[in-house]
This record gives structure tokens, C-alpha cells and sequence, in this order.
């Protein structure tokens, strides 16, 4: 299969305003990292979080273009797409037992788990879940799972010494019925039960997350929801959680105030890509998608802006694999437009000897 390179970018200056994030404190140097494409998948896709399993990737779930849309041209989808990194194609799995957007995939050396997310019809397109499946290694079958405590949705999800965390997201208010913003945090321990564990430091939604040294990593998302009128507002805010302590502690801010963004490990950094804002008075038709794309290194809390990937996305998928980041489907632009359908791929370039000796 042809794979097509594209064009790398460089970034100069320290301070560049975009949309209505800014983007700060960010080292601005020449990329070492490239972009190329892979297979599309079947369809276009988005508000996905794909996994890793059994050494091949996994998307279930998402909004999907449907002729009796459920959401400005877009329904909860019960496909389930599986990616070969060998053969470099993707194929069709075993659907869902009900369709859902925004599900959390999430895996262990058992499990495949697809957690939450929302359910939708016309006019209640939004109705999050307590739902857990999963499937086994060596299986193409979904059975049920230990539900969790409350509905969530929108979280991020996070796999820790064959553990499955959920924090954050969206639930459902016990006292108005309305889907709020939460900070809630729990741990699904021994593929049995689920535990409640340290809560982040700010409640949110749209985040995205990563895992690297056992940590867990979060990096931006939205508020809204506390009440009927608030307004979006995007979070630069970053943090990590310390498994060993069960504590949180901050880390220096994303570059850009950015929600539906995604993360993923490569050589020991964590990759962050693109994401959306919303417009004047939270109009997301007039919002702004992202193409940036930014490295985040533990060991010296800083931020590198590195290649832009090739178009703007936000709702993507990243997953890590065979030393690469796979950023898979998203939209173009803000809210439920221009849906998309393809793969694309991220990779270091090899530093030669004259590199590593400076």
C-alpha cells in the first residue's frame, strides 16, 4: 500500500495566537516528526476513543453520518472497526449490542471494555449511560460488564496495572436530571468491581488523556453544563495522577485551551493533537477545529510544538502502537461537521550520530 508523506512545518515564535485559545510557553525548533496516511476507515467517524487490543486497534461506537440523524446529520453508530498494523487494513468486527456515541474503549490484558457514552434518538440525543461491555481476548463477542456507580460520559479512560480508570466527563444531576460536568473517578478493579479514587482537581469534559510510567496524564477539555445557561469554556489545565499515592498534582498548562483534543505516548512523550473551540457565546458553528499538534516531555514539564497534522480535527481518536501515533476519523470543523473517514500516522524521525553527539 502506498503511504503518502506529507510536507513537514515549522513553527517559529513563542507566543501565537489562534482562535480564542493562546498559546503559550511553547519551545518553537524544527520538527522532527512527519505525518503519512493509512487505510480510511469504512466511514467517517467521530467522537471516538479508540484502543489498543491485542496488538491491533480498535474503534466501536461514534457518531456516523445516518439518514435519520439524530443530531444535525449524525447518529450513534454500532459498528466496530479493527485496524492490522501488519496488513495495514481495516475490517470489520463484531457490532455493539446498542449504538453509542462517545463511547470510552478502554483495554487490559482480558478485556476490551466499551464504557458509557451516549445513546441517542431524535430529539434526546444525548442520554448518557452506565453501561459496560466488553469483550474477551480471543473472542468477537460483547457481553455485559460491571455497570458503573452513575451514568458517564465524555470521560477520559485510562488502562493502569490491568485496572480501568474513568474520570471526569458528564453525568446525570441527582437533583435537576440534567447532564452536568463531573470530576468523579473510579477504578474498575480486577475486571470486578468498581472503586471510587482521588478525584481530579477541576471537574470537566472533552479532556484527553494518556498513560506513560504508570501515571495517568490530562491535558484540557471543556466546562458546561453546571447550569442551562453556561456558556463553554475550554480549559488549558493539565494534570497527572500518581496510581502508587492516589493524588493529583498539576502540570504546566496545554499551549492552547482546547476540548475534544486527544493524546497518546511516543518515546517517552505524550502527543497531543488538535481539538476545538467554541465561538462567541458558545455558537459552535462559529468555532475554530485545530490542527496543532504539540509534545509534552515528563522529565522537563515542557511543551514542544512539533508538525501540524495535514487538516484540522477534533473528536479523533490517537492510539499508540509499533512506535507510532494513530489519529483516527474526527471532523474538520467544529461540532458535528464535515465528519472524516481517514487514518493518519506520526513518527520521530531517527536522530543520525552528528544529532546525538550535540
Amino acid at each position: 500500500m502506498k503511504v503518502t508523506s506529507f510536507p513537514v512545518n515549522m513553527f517559529i515564535g513563542l507566543f501565537i495566537a489562534c482562535g480564542s485559545g493562546l498559546f503559550t510557553d511553547v519551545q518553537a525548533k524544527q520538527s522532527s516528526y512527519s505525518w503519512a496516511s493509512e487505510q480510511s476507515l469504512a466511514t467517517p467517524i467521530q467522537e471516538i476513543y479508540p484502543s489498543v487490543f491485542d496488538n491491533e486497534i480498535y474503534v466501536t461506537g461514534g457518531f456516523v453520518p445516518a439518514e435519520n440523524p439524530v443530531f444535525f446529520g449524525l447518529s450513534p453508530s454500532l459498528e466496530t472497526f479493527i485496524f492490522n498494523p501488519k496488513t495495514k487494513l481495516w475490517r470489520p468486527g463484531t457490532q455493539l449490542p446498542q449504538a453509542r456515541h462517545h463511547l470510552g474503549l478502554v483495554s487490559n490484558s482480558k478485556y476490551l471494555y466499551g464504557i458509557g457514552g451516549f445513546a441517542g434518538e431524535k430529539g434526546k440525543a444525548w442520554q448518557i449511560k452506565d453501561t459496560v461491555y466488553r469483550m474477551p481476548k480471543n473472542s468477537d463477542k460483547w457481553s455485559p460488564g460491571p455497570k458503573l456507580p452513575v451514568p458517564l460520559a465524555e470521560s477520559v479512560y485510562a488502562s493502569v496495572n490491568n485496572n480501568i480508570h474513568v474520570i471526569g466527563g458528564k453525568t446525570i444531576s441527582e437533583k435537576t436530571g440534567r447532564n452536568v460536568d463531573t470530576n468523579k473517578h473510579f477504578v474498575l478493579v480486577d475486571n470486578k468491581r468498581w472503586v471510587e479514587a482521588a478525584p481530579p482537581s477541576i471537574v470537566r469534559n472533552s479532556a484527553a488523556s494518556a498513560v506513560l510510567a504508570g501515571k495517568i496524564y490530562v491535558f484540557g477539555g471543556r466546562t458546561a453544563g453546571a447550569k442551562p445557561d453556561t456558556k463553554p469554556d475550554n480549559k488549558q489545565f493539565a494534570e497527572v495522577y500518581d496510581v502508587s499515592l492516589d493524588k493529583w498534582h498539576p502540570i504546566k498548562p496545554l499551549p492552547v485551551a482546547s476540548a475534544g483534543l486527544s493524546a497518546a505516548v511516543l518515546n517517552g512523550k505524550i502527543i497531543v493533537t488538535g481539538g476545538e473551540a467554541f465561538g462567541p457565546n458558545g455558537n459552535w458553528k462559529t468555532g475554530k477545529a485545530y490542527s496543532q499538534a504539540w509534545s509534552y516531555d515528563p522529565a522537563t514539564d515542557a511543551w514542544t510544538e512539533i508538525s501540524s497534522m495535514p487538516s484540522a480535527r477534533h473528536g479523533h481518536g490517537a492510539v499508540s502502537l509499533n512506535n507510532k501515533v494513530y489519529i483516527i476519523g474526527g471532523a474538520a470543523k467544529v461540532g458535528p461537521q464535515e465528519t472524516l473517514a481517514s487514518t493518519i500516522v506520526l513518527t520521530e524521525k531517527k536522530k543520525s550520530g552528528s544529532d546525538r553527539s550535540k
